[in-house]
C-alpha cells in the first residue's frame, strides 16, 4: 500500500496531527517537534506523548517522521555550535521515543571550510556521543543539494555517515536535492541508473524515506528550490517513473512542495496519485 503524505503543522497541538494529515488525503506525514528556526526546545510532556503514542498505534497515519530544526550543524568546528546541535538532536530523540515515533530525519551539516572528511567525522562523533538516547529511533540522513560547504550531497558521503554511526540509521532521498546535486531522475532510464548507483554505493536497503519535490533548478545547479510536482525540471515523466517504480513504491513518500497560487497540498497529492498505475 502506498504511503504518501506531507509535512504537517503542530500549531494546533501534537494530537491534531492525525486529523490534519487525513484532511489532506495523506496516510503518513512529517512534523517538527518545535519551531524549526529557534533553539528553544520544550520537550513534549509525558502525558501528551502517552496519548499520542496510543493514537499512533490506532490511526492509519504511518509513519510519522520527525524532521529536526534548521539550526543544528553537527559538522561545525565551533564548539559552542556543535554542543548546542548535539543537545538539540538529543532532545529530538527523547521526543521521538516518548511519542513512539521510529524515524528522525536530519540534515547532516556543513563543514564551513574544514575538509569534508573532518566535517563528516565530526558528525559521526557528535551523534555517537548521544547514541544512548536513540533507543528505538532510526536516524535518517537526508541527502542535500550540495551548495556551499553542505555535506551529504553525494552517495559516497552518505555511505561514510552510515558506516560511522553506532546505532540504527538510514537515508532519506529528496528528489529536488538529488537532481540539484547532479543525479538525473527525470525519466525511467536515468532513475534506474541513479538507483543502481545508490545501491552500489549505499545499498537500497538503507533507503527508508523519500521527500518528493520537483525543482526549479537545472541538473547539478546545487540550488535547493522546491517546485510543485511535475512543474519543475524533474517533470511529469520523472515523477511518473518514481511513483511506479517497483522498489520505490514501497517507500514512504513525503511531499514538501510549495503552497501558492499555482497549487496547494491537496492539489499536489491528487496530481501525484493520478500518476499511479493500477
Amino acid at each position: 500500500m502506498y504511503r504518501i503524505g506531507f509535512h504537517v503543522s503542530i500549531a494546533q497541538g501534537f494530537l491534531n496531527v492525525f486529523e490534519s494529515a487525513k484532511l489532506l488525503g495523506a496516510n503518513c506525514c512529517q512534523i517538527f517537534t518545535h519551531s524549526p528556526r529557534s533553539w528553544k526546545f520544550k520537550l513534549v510532556s509525558e502525558d501528551i506523548a502517552k496519548t499520542f503514542k496510543n493514537m499512533y498505534r490506532q490511526k492509519d497515519i504511518k509513519p510519522i517522521v520527525v524532521h529536526d530544526s534548521y539550526l543544528p550543524n553537527l559538522a561545525s568546528n565551533d564548539l559552542e555550535m556543535r554542543e548546542k546541535s548535539i543537545d538539540s538532536i538529543k532532545k529530538e530523540f527523547i521526543c521521538c521515543n516518548r511519542m513512539g515515533l521510529e524515524f528522525l530525519n536530519i540534515h547532516p551539516g556543513a563543514h564551513k571550510g574544514q575538509s569534508k572528511e573532518k566535517g563528516l567525522l565530526q558528525i559521526c562523533e557528535s551523534l555517537n556521543s548521544i547514541k544512548e538516547h536513540a533507543e528505538n529511533v532510526t536516524l535518517l540522513f537526508e541527502n542535500t543539494s550540495g551548495g556551499g560547504s553542505v555535506l551529504g550531497s553525494t552517495f559516497e558521503e552518505l555511505k561514510f555517515l552510515i558506516d560511522g554511526i553506532d546505532f540504527n540509521c538510514g537515508v532519506t532521498l529528496d528528489t529536488c536535492h538529488l537532481f540539484a546535486s547532479g543525479y538525473d531522475i527525470s525519466n525511467r532510464e536515468t532513475l534506474e541508473n541513479t538507483l543502481s548507483h545508490f545501491d552500489k554505493k549505499v545499498g537500497l536497503e538503507n533507503l527508508k524515506l523519500l521527500h518528493l519535490n520537483d525543482t526549479k533548478g537545472e541538473l547539478s545547479s546545487k540550488k535547493d528550490r522546491h517546485e510543485h510536482i511535475g512543474l519543475g525540471m524533474i517533470g511529469v515523466e520523472g515523477f511518473n517513473a518514481i511513483v511506479n517504480h517497483e522498489y520505490l513504491k514501497n517507500i514512504p513518500m513525503i511531499l514538501e512542495t510549495p503552497v501558492n497560487e499555482k497549487r496547494g497540498d491537496i492539489e499536489n497529492i491528487i496530481f501525484l496519485k493520478k500518476m499511479i498505475e493500477t
